[in-house]
């Protein structure tokens, strides 16, 4: 017989990743991330798409973004893995049962306990405490970061199996949302899965903090 919540259970095989950046190191000797002007592949992509490609043939593996783009605030700890979710006014976060603190691994006993991101809307009965990351102004970086985990296929790649573009760009995370509903408009019955779509990487400019900057940032294009 099947085993209830186990038999259920369905995970497309990741076989790796694609990346915007990569990490360097300062005149200091500390390493951080650095935009590309590419994507960033393993050699089996590269062995297809070329050492530095700024354009991926990709397909959507479902209908439900939800499963192949999920989209959250998200706090991960180097020992526990990800230990905080919300969508910028809540949140489930692992803590310490007994003080309520943010869970570290010396920690023995923890649990999930909804946090309010911020005081967006405080109510008399909300008597969820506030996420201890929130200054007032922002997030104390990189604790709490917003992240999209996009999944798709490379059909020109050899291998069954999804890769995941990690981002946390506003830019990208709209462009992503945007072509699956123009998708859905423009096919009957309404679907996103199984068409293949060019993902570009392509220059764009913008105020950041107040400053004139350039930057890269995906673009997703039918060629249909």
């Amino acid at each position: 017989m099947p085993i209830k919540g186990v038999s259920d259970i369905r995970r497309l095989p990741r076989l790796g990743r694609i990346r915007l950046g990569i990490k360097v190191v300062n005149l200091e000797g500390v390493e951080y991330p650095k935009a590309v002007e590419y994507f960033v592949c393993p050699p089996e992509v590269e062995a297809v798409c070329g050492e530095k490609p700024t354009e991926l043939r990709i397909v959507f593996p479902g209908e439900d973004e939800g499963r192949f783009a999920p989209q959250s605030y998200s706090c991960y700890s180097a020992t526990r893995g990800l230990i905080c979710r919300g969508d910028g006014e809540n949140a489930l976060r692992m803590v310490d049962k007994n003080t309520g603190a943010l869970a570290h691994r010396d920690i023995v006993s923890t649990e999930m306990r909804s946090v309010r991101c911020h005081p967006v809307k405080e109510r008399e009965e909300d008597n969820a405490p506030l996420c201890p990351e929130y200054t007032g102004e922002g997030y104390k970086a990189p604790q709490c970061r917003r992240l999209m985990q996009l999944q798709f296929f490379l059909p020109d790649v050899p291998g069954l199996g999804v890769w995941q573009l990690d981002t946390g760009s506003f830019h990208n995370i709209v462009a992503l949302n945007s072509v699956l509903e123009l998708l859905r408009r423009l096919t009957s019955p309404p679907r996103v899965s199984m068409i293949p779509i060019q993902m570009r990487l392509v220059p764009r400019e913008g105020q950041v903090k107040g400053k004139r900057k350039s930057f890269r940032v995906l673009q997703f294009v039918a060629p249909y």
